[in-house]
């Protein structure tokens, strides 16, 4: 596994932690700060990695789920914001 798929994964992971310390320290900033690092962190991952030209199907398929989990975790966290997020840009 490259170094930027650990990466993403390990910002991922810290999702739900961040809506419940954010929603403890009543600081939607926090969220709005996560999701702005998860958007960095995604668009180098999107850099650097091979996603829909690698060969190995498996790691295919595998960086697709990751590139649409990422996705769902960015609508859900600007829905926690009130922010409407279009399909495709």
């Amino acid at each position: 596994m490259a170094a930027k798929e650990k990466s993403l994964i390990k910002l991922l992971y810290d999702y739900p932690t961040t809506v419940e310390l954010a929603a403890q320290n009543l600081s939607p900033a926090m969220i709005a700060n996560y999701v702005y690092d998860l958007a960095k962190e995604f668009n180098q991952f999107y850099q650097e990695i091979t996603i829909l030209k690698e060969e190995d199907s498996g790691k295919r398929t595998f960086r697709l789920a990751l590139s649409e989990f990422t996705g769902n975790t960015i609508k859900s966290a600007m829905a926690l914001l009130g922010i409407e997020v279009p399909e495709r840009m």
